[in-house]
């Protein structure tokens, strides 16, 4: 590893163990197709309140600010742990820098199955975090911590309103992914229909207008982690596959694949038939 990465690993400190916590549930809840629920974190260290953006704003927070990207990944694997590193740009400024992750294999007594998801998903956390600008990190978390305050009633929760650009603007990151996706998902059988279907499945939507922007935000993390490394690239592919079996297993219709394969990003206006895939 070159000495510009040893000096750029991110630490992490015990105070922040906790903080670990929420993330690796965030991490199974994205594997497992669940909705992640938490954003932010705020808890107390010695009389000191500590608040900050789990790995779910962090990826927000990203989209929300634009132009980053995560080009580098390199993974190794050792005998009790996964060590990963990654390159995050900017690509406004050009700006870059490292984040790195050593999770371990066990998870208390037992073999941890989601040990190297973890390690990659954390190392992109830590890289992307050193790019964000503070007011873009101050506006989610005081977002979120609103909403936390309001005690998470989901009608209180429907009642904030969502900017229409930062909805946008995480829709686009998750279609320019899925679309850098839409080759190497054919060549494993698996079609736009069918990733859409899982997507509508994931997030109980049935168009592309019911998704929040916390649902685009996290879609794109989990489609982005599938482009950069293969190992994850294949778990997509598993669960789409077992989605698409089930579906057909228990005759649920799916939804008609697009007249045009090649159809890339489109906007609202353009497409909004819910029945075809919006990729």
């Amino acid at each position: 590893m070159s000495e510009e990465k040893k000096n750029e690993i991110v630490p992490v400190a015990a105070e922040y163990e906790v903080v670990d916590q929420v993330d690796d549930q965030a991490i199974v809840e994205l594997m497992t197709g669940q909705t992640i629920q938490d954003y932010v974190y705020s808890f107390k260290v010695g009389g000191r309140l500590i608040e900050g953006l789990t790995l779910a704003g962090i990826n927000e927070a990203a989209n929300r600010r634009g132009g980053i990207q995560v080009e580098e990944m390199e993974y190794e694997e050792r005998e009790n742990s996964w060590i990963a590193t990654v390159k995050a740009v900017d690509t406004i400024t050009g700006n870059s820098r490292w984040g790195a992750y050593e999770q371990p294999k066990m998870n208390g007594n037992r073999p941890d199955p989601y040990a190297f998801t973890k390690a990659i998903h954390k190392a992109q956390r830590n890289a992307i975090k050193q790019l964000l600008p503070v007011p873009v990190i101050r506006d989610v978390l005081n977002f979120y911590l609103k909403r936390k305050a309001d005690g998470g009633n989901p009608k209180q929760q429907q009642q904030v309103p969502q900017s229409a650009d930062n909805i946008s603007n995480a829709q686009k990151a998750a279609f320019a992914i899925a679309n850098n996706l839409s080759e190497p998902l054919q060549e494993k059988d698996i079609s736009k229909g069918d990733l859409w279907n899982y997507i509508k499945r994931k997030y109980s939507v049935e168009s592309r207008n019911d998704m929040s922007e916390q649902q685009w935000t996290q879609l794109s993390a989990e489609l982005k982690a599938a482009e950069t490394t293969p190992k994850l690239f294949e778990e997509l592919c598993t669960r789409i596959k077992q989605l698409t079996t089930a579906n057909e297993e228990s005759e649920v219709p799916t939804v008609e694949e697009s007249e045009d394969p090649e159809t890339e990003y489109t906007t609202d206006a353009e497409s909004k038939d819910s029945k075809q895939p919006p990729f």
